[in-house]
């Protein structure tokens, strides 16, 4: 009789334990069905998976924008760095033609415009390099 009531104990535990598990049960299928209606008819898990993936091809595209950035930059700095050298070969230019400008009797004026030199460089030129008489 005692092992009895124990059974019958359980049993009524177990069926109230059913009846809340339904009724929660119940509870989230309205709240489900009001989050569905408020977005439109569609389940959260599938806009989230939607998210997943634009998230996920975002992802491939600035990776892919990356590479091929990458090649652009070094073109670019390739050509800075072969513009730098041309400068400064036409600088170095422009000072030996200063040089043999200053050498073959010219004013400061033709230093000046032929050569691109400031006043001061074309003086320094002249100082440095004209013929003393």
């Amino acid at each position: 009789m005692w092992l009895e009531a124990i059974v019958i104990a359980l049993v009524v535990l177990q069926i109230a334990t059913l009846s809340l598990l339904w009724g929660q049960r119940r509870r989230l299928q309205r709240v489900l069905t009001l989050k569905e209606s408020e977005a439109g008819g569609i389940p959260a898990l599938m806009i989230v998976n939607a998210l997943n993936k634009i998230d996920h091809r975002l992802n491939q595209l600035e990776q892919g924008t990356q590479k091929t950035d990458a090649p652009k930059r070094s073109v670019e700095i390739r050509a800075i760095q072969m513009t730098a050298s041309a400068n400064q070969q036409a600088a170095t230019n422009n000072y030996e033609l200063a040089q043999l400008m200053a050498r073959d009797g010219s004013d400061l004026d033709q230093l000046m415009l032929r050569c691109g030199l400031s006043r001061n460089e074309a003086e320094l030129m002249l100082r440095l390099h004209a013929k003393r008489a």
